[in-house]
């Protein structure tokens, strides 16, 4: 009832400033995109934009219906008992060497927070230590203090929902990483700018690869199924998307948040098999609010298998309560899944702070 009424609250604050109406977004024949960047895709024009000049998903128009919100916050949660007696909680332990040593691979901080180590330069991705909210609790710790992550490279940013672009933390880390670079989507390093005064930014489109000085190392952004805002006015403004890094002989998939489409299996077919994919498999209950923004377990396992990635590292779950399943819900609903089906990957279930080499 406590988190019904929280909502209520936010909900009735919305509607002070907006009516209750289905807003679909329209095709515009305007398309947009970093002309000091190029193209990975043959024959992509650039992102296409709705007629108000916000962006959009290439094949599902984002739906902007508070009906909805209310409608899922009113309803019975069908978890709810479950909910409650939920004890689970990812498992930590020091990752501090990990920030020592020169190995490449991958590291688990909570919910899609993760360092990586690829061709020697170290970044982090969507970093939040904290929590996004005063309404929210943080269910996981952290491997080690924010503050010993030094000589970062780059930071990854998705897009700006407060649960990945968390300012607090952002500005920890260019504090004590001031040579650090920013790879963002459009219109996002702009708003990162306003708070982190001379940072080095770039944004870019979907499809579009990087200028970065590492002869052996490339990043791309990618397209997702998703959308963005942080306050009521700002609606799509700024571009949402996934990454693929890329070693000489390493390719890692950071996937953010998506909802189902073609994109998953683009992922192979434009790169290759990807040695790890890292995609999110919470916040999916109920799957009829929740599905156009965040795949579940199941088809967070048929995303890895349509990229055919060589691993599966699953993420946003256990760190922050967003949805209406329990907590460990994702974790014991993918291991269950996968257990039943032959899949050709294999499937990386990291502790916080754990190192997996590559």
């Amino acid at each position: 009832m406590k988190r019904k009424l929280k909502y209520i609250i936010i909900v009735s604050l919305l509607l002070s400033f907006i009516y209750l109406t289905v807003k679909v977004s329209t095709k515009t024949n305007e398309l947009r995109a970093n002309p000091e960047l190029n193209f990975i895709k043959k024959d992509w024009p650039g992102n296409p934009l709705n007629d108000d000049g916000t962006f959009r998903n290439i094949n599902f128009p984002f739906v902007n219906d508070i009906t909805k919100l209310i409608k899922w916050q009113l309803s019975k949660n069908p978890f709810k008992e479950e909910k409650k007696s939920d004890k689970f909680r990812l498992p930590v332990e020091d990752g501090s060497k990990f920030l020592e040593s020169k190995d490449d691979g991958v590291m688990l901080i909570g919910h899609s927070t993760f360092l990586i180590r690829l061709g020697g330069k170290l970044m982090i991705t969507d970093p939040i230590f904290d929590v996004p909210s005063f309404f929210m609790t943080r269910y996981s710790k952290l491997p080690f203090e924010p503050e010993e992550i030094r000589n970062l490279d780059y930071i990854l940013l998705s897009h700006d929902h407060y649960d990945h672009l968390h300012k607090k933390s952002l500005k920890l880390l260019f504090k004590n990483n001031p040579n650090v670079k920013l790879l963002t989507g459009l219109n996002l390093g702009e708003y990162c700018a306003d708070f982190l005064e001379s940072i080095k930014y770039q944004e870019a489109g979907w499809y579009q690869q990087y200028s970065i000085t590492e002869s052996n190392l490339k990043i791309t952004f990618l397209p997702t199924r998703h959308w963005g805002n942080r306050f009521i006015n700002d609606m799509n403004t700024r571009l949402w998307g996934a990454f693929m890094i890329e070693s000489s002989d390493k390719k890692i998939y950071f996937g953010s948040d998506s909802g189902w489409d073609v994109h998953f299996a683009e992922v192979g077919k434009l790169f290759g098999p990807p040695d790890i994919a890292i995609i999110g498999i919470g916040a999916y209950q109920p799957e009829w609010f929740m599905a156009p923004h965040h795949i579940g377990p199941k088809d967070g396992l048929m995303a890895a298998g349509e990229m055919n990635a060589k691993r599966l590292i699953p993420m946003h779950y256990g760190t922050f309560d967003l949805s209406d399943e329990p907590i460990g819900n994702p974790h014991r609903e993918i291991i269950r899944l996968y257990s039943e089906k032959k899949y050709k990957f294999e499937l990386l279930m990291p502790v916080i702070g754990g190192f997996i080499k590559l």
